[in-house]
């Protein structure tokens, strides 16, 4: 198969004045390769990633994506020596080589989850895509000494369901709403969702509740947020009828408030549509033209009551909130105008 051709301009780029390699026009790339690409990419652009890793780390979600046991099996061969990472090698290695299913790399991934944040992050979600069954008690034991911190390996809940161990679900909640810090509880957020449908009852609930702030965006709150929505299936329709429900109850205006961030948060995800580098959070099947009839549309001409004619009635006129939904109303609404040219340039 040949390659795409945003991976050949990738090709070119790095084979010309690196000057000319913008790091947007390598981001622009990488993301069309990631939607549209092939094994093909991969393997192509294996190569020129391992002549300079540290330069090309943006490459790494793409062998995630689009490569084989092959490729992992060679970037474990290139990337490691005697079990850790190499110097300058992007951590990001470590959740590709899970995320295509390399189990015999199981250990090797284990051995970073208490390294530095990123590294650690990128372990535990690479093991995330692995059976773990030889790690199961080791896995239990880190959770054990962690369990109730305020600060700990933040992705390190994510692997609480390979312990096989179904109280963990409630016990990650408790952890969540007790003393882990906000700053730190992204991975409980994504190890709640990962429990599955006897979690969907709690995650939903903490996605509404302050003490979460699952809308932080410095945090990364929201990213997980939307990873664990993504995971247990949870559409826009479903989440805009609960938005809607708390704001037209006797909920407090701080509450409404945090309702609405929460919500913003995970329609701006949901709108951008970057890969997830999760085998278990399914793409949304909502395309933008829904999602403007679901959020934007009025149901009468009388009033204004799509979201941002229910945010108007909450918020400031000024209030950054209102800007940021009549900035991703317009982002809808041009995408959906971009789909319909695809489908009548596909129909002639």
């Amino acid at each position: 198969m040949a390659i795409s051709l945003a991976a050949r301009r990738l090709l070119d780029g790095y084979a010309g004045d690196p000057a000319r390699m913008t790091r947007l026009g390598e981001s622009t790339a990488v993301d069309v390769v990631l939607r549209y690409g092939s094994r093909s990419d991969a393997e192509a652009l294996l190569p020129v990633f391992l002549d300079d890793p540290e330069a090309r780390e943006g490459l790494v979600p793409v062998f995630a994506r689009h490569g084989d046991l092959a490729v992992a099996e060679r970037l474990l061969e290139t990337c490691f020596e005697a079990g850790r990472l190499r110097d300058g090698m992007p951590p990001g290695v470590l959740r590709a080589i899970g995320h295509l299913g390399h189990e015999s790399a199981e250990r090797v991934l284990w051995e970073h989850v208490e390294s530095a944040y990123q590294a650690s992050a990128d372990a535990c979600l690479g093991l995330l895509h692995l059976p773990c069954r030889g790690l199961r008690a080791e896995i239990a034991q880190a959770l054990e000494r962690h369990v109730g911190s305020h600060l700990f390996p933040e992705l390190l809940p994510v692997l609480a369901t390979k312990t096989g161990d179904p109280s963990w679900l409630g016990r990650l909640v408790e952890w969540g709403e007790g003393a882990a810090s906000t700053d730190c509880n992204g991975g409980l957020i994504l190890g709640i969702a990962l429990h599955g449908q006897a979690a969907r009852t709690e995650f939903t609930r903490l996605l509404w509740n302050p003490r979460w702030e699952a809308y932080g965006g410095g945090t990364g709150s929201d990213y997980w947020a939307y990873a664990g929505a993504r995971v247990l299936g949870l559409g826009m329709g479903e989440l805009y009828a609960e938005l809607v429900e708390r704001l037209r109850s006797d909920t407090g205006s701080d509450g409404k408030r945090h309702c609405v961030e929460t919500f913003t948060a995970l329609l701006r995800y949901w709108v951008d549509r970057r890969w997830l580098g999760l085998r278990m959070a399914p793409e949304p099947d909502e395309s933008s033209e829904a999602l403007c009839e679901l959020l934007f549309a009025w149901s009468s001409p009388h009033e204004d009551d799509s979201l941002s004619g229910l945010a108007d009635h909450l918020f400031d006129r000024d209030d950054p909130l209102l800007s940021t939904l009549r900035h991703l109303e317009s982002t809808l609404w041009n995408g959906a105008r971009y789909e319909l040219e695809l489908r009548t340039v596909a129909s002639r």
